[in-house]
């Protein structure tokens, strides 16, 4: 699931939106005047990608 939020909006959800990355692995858009401006991931999805493309992981 992919869930959608202003700037503004995401500020007083930021806690519930990292648990929700964290636990469900939801994604959440992050939008500045309605535009994509950042995406919340699960650290795990994030680290696949980076081994992927052969960028590396986060250092223990």
């Amino acid at each position: 699931m992919t869930e959608r939020m202003g700037i503004r909006a995401i500020r007083g959800h930021l806690g519930d939106r990292a648990n929700a990355a964290h636990y469900f692995g939801e994604h959440t858009i992050v939008e500045r005047n309605g535009q994509p401006f950042a995406v919340l991931v699960p650290c795990t999805w994030w680290t696949e990608q980076q081994e992927q493309t052969g960028q590396g992981t986060l250092a223990p």
